[in-house]
């Protein structure tokens, strides 16, 4: 298989990813109404006379929301200060660091051409980015629907 239908089978599953969740998002909502029309907290899916999977409602858990963080900082600093860390925070993080270089390779170099041993670079692994070009969704949904690609030779299922 060559690039050109590589690149167009990665757009083809990416598209039918991003419907299979909006799909999945409405069949979750439309579901979960009907389950409550009837009180279940719990049902079967079934195919023909098998059970296939169980899809059930999570409990509900009981969560602490934290309004003012200053003084929650504040009355932790005065009753648990062993819990209280130092920290940079974190959208700074970027625009500091922008300030070192590297001398030589290896050498990291800071703002005042102090040589600093505690600071390294890496580089991300490259990875691929689907973006559609304009219309290039809906092209591709109705190459689907008129049948000129088709859904199982892209999809190999195992």
């Amino acid at each position: 298989m060559g690039i050109k239908e590589l690149s167009l089978e990665l757009a083809a599953v990416s598209l039918i990813a991003d419907e299979a969740k909006k799909a999945k998002d409405r069949l979750r909502a439309a579901l979960q109404t009907e389950m409550d029309k009837i009180g279940a907290d719990r049902v079967k899916a079934e195919y023909g006379e098998d059970v296939i999977a169980y899809v059930t409602t999570s409990k509900p858990k009981f969560k602490w929301v934290v309004k003012n963080d200053k003084e929650f900082v504040k009355w932790v600093k005065a009753n648990v200060p062993s819990e209280i860390v130092e920290t940079v925070r974190e959208s700074s993080i970027d625009a500091i660091l922008d300030k070192f270089h590297y001398i030589n390779g290896d050498d990291v170099i800071d703002p005042n051409g102090e040589r600093v041993e505690w600071l390294e670079g890496t580089i991300a692994e490259p990875y691929l980015v689907t973006k559609f070009h304009s219309d290039g969704r809906e092209r591709l949904k109705d190459a689907f629907q008129s049948g000129q690609l088709e859904f199982k030779k892209i999809w190999e299922l195992e």
